[in-house]
């Protein structure tokens, strides 16, 4: 069934095409290093999207968390996770929140961009609730039903490919019985969620996914209607991202992965159980209005890494033909950072 929430204001829609441009020009920086940090403190920089699955990672920085660690964190906005596997690589970066897909075909394929690829997972990120990850398409749209788009082979906006996007829309098609990757145009713009929001107000797309805030944008902003929710079947509570790094440089800096994960399970339990301090770091750090993180849905921020729940995104993606030269699922234990004794980690 579709769902509509709208609200009608100029100065509102004003506001967040200023903050969609902002976004959009943040995640084609080429700043690189963090600020230097005083004696004694530690510098790293975080790739992220800046969507509301990476709360717990905006609400540590926000309440000081890291700084309490000795890290100094400077945390740059990224289209998506495959976006951020160079920045990885270079060394631009040394950890990334981002969806696991992205991550795991690299990992699998050992190689990305002509460069060698091996990372670690070092704590759970988030997982989706309801609300948090849908399909959406514009108001009066003459596709009524998810059969509909696979049908008539409609396009559809995801922010990166090779990403989790393929694995929802995946599942989603599933369920009607249609294959995504056969039913469906593929529409990746280069700036990634704001680009594709855009692109659905504009009609330039039939259909697009979209994670919050951009649902709750495209709601407010064009009017969009939710077409289906990926929080459901096979995708119910699915984990959707993680914080990753080079496994050279994991290994290299246990303790400086050791405080991070500290700093980080601090900001998830915030995250998850003071909705108010969320909207707060969000709307600092993302520059969001506050009508939107008021209303918009808040994914769940998981304390640990639990396996068998991780071992879900192989699983899926294996259904989809997204291990490609796997004859099983891959087993995602061989990502999971193992701290050695007497160190800390989140999971």
């Amino acid at each position: 069934m579709l769902r509509i929430r709208t609200f009608t204001c100029t100065a509102f829609t004003c506001t967040a095409l200023a903050v969609l441009s902002g976004m959009a020009l943040a995640a084609c920086t080429t700043s690189t290093a963090a600020t230097p940090a005083p004696q004694g403190i530690t510098s790293i920089v975080v790739d992220s999207v800046p969507t509301e699955s990476e709360a717990g990672l905006y609400v540590a920085q926000y309440e000081g968390y890291f700084r309490q660690q000795g890290l100094n964190v400077k945390i740059r906005p990224v289209t998506g996770g495959e976006a951020a596997i160079p920045d990885l690589q270079s060394g631009a970066a040394q950890l990334v929140e981002g969806n696991y897909v992205s991550f795991i075909i690299a990992q699998i394929q050992k190689r990305f961009n002509g460069h060698p690829a091996d990372f670690e997972i070092v704590a759970a990120g988030s997982q989706i609730q309801p609300g948090t990850e849908a399909l959406y398409v514009r108001r009066n749209s003459p596709y009524q039903t998810v059969a509909a788009l696979a049908a008539h082979h409609a396009s559809v906006g995801l922010n990166t490919p090779n990403d989790i996007g393929q694995l929802l829309l995946g599942s989603l098609y599933r369920n009607e019985g249609y294959s995504f990757f056969r039913n469906a145009k593929q529409v990746t713009p280069p700036q990634g969620f704001p680009a594709v929001l855009r692109m659905l107000g504009a009609g330039q797309v039939d259909a697009a996914w979209l994670p919050q805030p951009f649902g709750t944008m495209a709601q407010q902003m064009y009017g969009a209607e939710e077409l289906a929710d990926f929080d459901s079947g096979a995708t119910e509570s699915f984990p959707f991202t993680g914080v990753i790094g080079t496994a050279q440089w994991v290994k290299s800096n246990p303790e400086v992965v050791a405080a991070f994960a500290r700093a980080l399970l601090e900001g998830q339990q915030a995250a998850d159980t003071r909705r108010a301090v969320a909207e707060q770091a969000m709307a600092k750090y993302t520059s969001l209005p506050s009508i939107i993180v008021g209303i918009m849905p808040f994914d769940a921020y998981p304390l640990s890494m639990d396996v068998p729940q991780l071992q879900r995104v192989p699983n899926e993606m294996f259904q989809f033909g997204l291990t490609e030269g796997l004859k099983e699922p891959y087993q995602i234990t061989g990502m999971i950072y193992q701290p050695s004794q007497g160190e800390s980690a989140a999971g």
